[in-house]
């Protein structure tokens, strides 16, 4: 039987927190890797024989290659092809107990595809794969079913439907069952919920299970591979080997797409999930798979998922770079809303830091991918708005300092609705009108004391602007109009600098001098 057996012990998982590494998916040789990394590169043509024995952690290619000739050894000896009906299915049902008699011994649950050869143990879905690979060389068309706890093969689908039982040698390989054994079957699909009572009801228990097991849906048959390592995986998870169980169960998942494998899968993970301190990739890479077979918020909330990435965060040890690394896997999730909420999340974390660490450019950077997900982020304005006026505080306030703020404010529109923001050109106006008049630059000075005068009259800052740069810049910009015997325009720099500075003593003075010359 295909195994379900082990859900149960599911009650129990809350209460366990002693296991180790549950997704590293790790290979037990390297003959397995490379059918793994085959079938993810080409899931048509690859080798299926050789896939099947890959859960052996001793086999390799001679191996199988042997085991190949000694089944190809036993084809080439069955029946041809009939040309009448009942002789073909006769045919197909000598096949059946030719292999049968040759191959399959005794039936053991917790049997895998090599055990065939080794003892001739098998179970139905080893024993059904053996069937496929006999089926496939004869060119015998078929169809390969599954129930919740079993799998067969239906040999000429379309035409003779012949039912083969791979766990039952004899006349009962290919009996049809009876009326009671029908109705444990449908029942057992209407308790897992695979159908609904009226379904059954309403076709009766005969019809529906001649329709549900002869019809067109039938597996691909690389899912027996995957159902070698699910049975792995929950003989695993019957001997709390939580670790072994979930890698069989996710290597199961690359060729067996059961809708059980999830649940066990999140089962496992959301416990140890809590239980990650996060302090390498490799509990990340956890994460990132817990996410992608959960169903956001519903499986997995925001709270959770914040709480993991605090974790992250907050480890002494994960530098920008290890979080940085973890922002490249958040970008590869499908999910949207987790993408978005994580990246911008690890981002608000760096960017705080760089702006702590005074790495303003660094702290920019971060701001800007912020805003590429979030235009409205709150977070990241605020630590724009941090580093840019820092940066206008740690400059020279010259004229490429001036040019890089006027940058920096176009491209960050919100600065300009900022006190800060005419702050600093009054700073920057001011300084370089200054220097401008230092070095004999009138013309340019005179510009940028107009631009000047027009920030500081046009908007409510004067009690934010350093004083001591008005007082400096006043008296040099009237001293040197003074000294050409401009008193007029002398008197009026002198005066204006009064309306900012009212008292000031040296303007004062030389205001009094320049009227009393004219």
């Amino acid at each position: 039987m295909f195994k379900v057996k082990g859900l149960h012990v599911f009650r129990f998982f809350v209460f366990l927190f002693g296991f180790s590494n549950l997704y590293s998916q790790t290979y037990i040789s390297d003959f397995e890797e490379s059918i793994f990394k085959e079938f993810k590169a080409d899931s048509i043509n690859y080798n299926f024989l050789e896939s099947l024995f890959a859960i052996d952690s001793v086999m390799n290619k001679e191996k199988v290659i042997a085991y190949r000739e000694e089944l190809l050894a036993v084809i080439k000896n069955l029946p041809q092809k009939e040309d009448k009906d009942k002789k073909e299915i006769k045919r197909v049902k000598v096949i059946y107990d030719v292999i049968h008699d040759k191959f399959l011994k005794k039936y053991n649950l917790d049997s895998y595809f090599h055990n065939i050869f080794k003892d001739g143990t098998y179970n139905c879905v080893t024993a059904t794969a053996l069937y496929v690979f006999v089926f496939d060389n004869l060119n015998i068309p078929y169809h390969v079913k599954e129930t919740p706890s079993h799998v067969f093969l239906i040999a000429y689908p379309d035409s003779y439907k012949i039912y083969l039982e791979t766990t039952a040698p004899g006349a009962y390989g290919y009996s049809v069952p009876k009326e009671t054994e029908v109705k444990t079957i449908v029942d057992e699909l209407i308790a897992y919920k695979l159908v609904t009572q009226e379904e059954v009801s309403e076709k009766g228990y005969m019809s529906f299970y001649e329709e549900y097991y002869y019809g067109k849906e039938f597996l691909e048959k690389s899912v027996l591979i995957g159902m070698q390592y699910y049975n792995k995986g929950l003989t695993h998870l019957n001997e709390l080997k939580y670790d072994e169980a979930s890698n069989n169960l996710i290597k199961a998942k690359v060729f067996y797409s059961s809708p059980l494998i999830k649940p066990i899968l999140k089962t496992i993970m959301y416990t140890k999930v809590n239980d990650l301190e996060f302090k390498t990739q490799e509990d990340v890479d956890y994460l990132i798979e817990l996410i992608k077979i959960s169903k956001y918020p519903e499986d997995y909330s925001l709270h959770q998922l914040k709480s993991s990435l605090f974790k992250i965060t907050q480890y002494d040890e994960n530098d920008v770079n290890f979080i940085e690394e973890v922002i490249v896997k958040f970008n590869a999730v499908s999910n949207d809303k987790v993408r978005n909420e994580a990246v911008e999340y690890l981002y608000e974390y760096l960017a705080r830091q760089a702006a702590t660490d005074e790495e303003l450019d660094n702290a920019l950077r971060y701001c800007d991918n912020i805003l590429n997900i979030n235009k409205n982020s709150k977070i990241s304005k605020e630590i724009i708005e941090y580093a840019c006026f820092k940066k206008v505080m740690l400059s020279m306030y010259d004229l490429r300092s001036l040019e890089n703020f006027l940058v920096m404010t176009d491209k960050y529109e919100f600065l300009k609705s900022n006190k800060r923001y005419f702050i600093s050109l009054a700073h920057f106006y001011g300084n370089m009108s200054l220097m401008n008049y230092k070095n004999k630059e009138i013309s340019l000075a005179a510009e940028y004391l107009s631009k000047f005068e027009e920030v500081m009259d046009g908007n409510d800052i004067l009690n934010d602007v350093n004083k001591y740069l008005i007082s400096e810049l006043y008296l040099k910009a009237g001293n040197y109009y003074y000294f050409k015997n401009n008193y007029p325009k002398s008197y009026h720099i002198f005066s204006k600098g009064l309306d900012y500075v009212p008292g000031h003593p040296d303007l004062v003075k030389k205001a009094d001098w320049s009227r009393e010359e004219f």
